[in-house]
């Protein structure tokens, strides 16, 4: 799959590569707990510039954990296809975010015309360019 300049760029800064771009030898479920244990020391600026927790809004109505307040992977993914939905045909966002059911690629694609500018109000902080020598 194509990926983004930005992103081959920083990915040519690997020293070297494995049948997995990023090899992870332990159970998935220490890399959940790694991504969390992130997330519980992250902070954020507000619209005022304070300095607040990284914190999800749980929608569900249970009796809420420390990990309702936390993003998953799957949220990451979710994301993208919402902010994205817009910008590329249903076809090409089914097949880059690999979809079987075209109704769920439909979902985001519903969703997108709620967050028409939301993305151009967005902080967004700016990558370090690396120096060249």
């Amino acid at each position: 799959m194509p990926l983004h300049p930005l992103i081959v760029e920083h990915l040519k800064r690997l020293t070297g590569f494995t049948p997995e771009l990023f090899p992870w030898n332990h159970h998935r479920r220490n890399l959940d707990e790694a991504w969390h244990a992130i997330q519980q020391q992250a902070v954020v600026k507000n619209a005022q510039g304070e300095e607040l927790p990284l914190r999800l809004f749980c929608r569900e109505e249970h009796e809420h954990t420390p990990a309702c307040h936390l993003y998953g992977f799957h949220d990451l993914r979710r994301a993208f296809a919402t902010l994205n939905a817009a910008r590329l045909t249903p076809d090409q966002l089914q097949a880059i975010m690999q979809h079987q059911d075209y109704q769920t690629t439909q979902k985001y694609i519903n969703m997108a015309p709620s967050l028409d500018g939301v993305t151009a109000r967005l902080y967004v902080p700016e990558l370090p360019k690396e120096e060249t020598a």
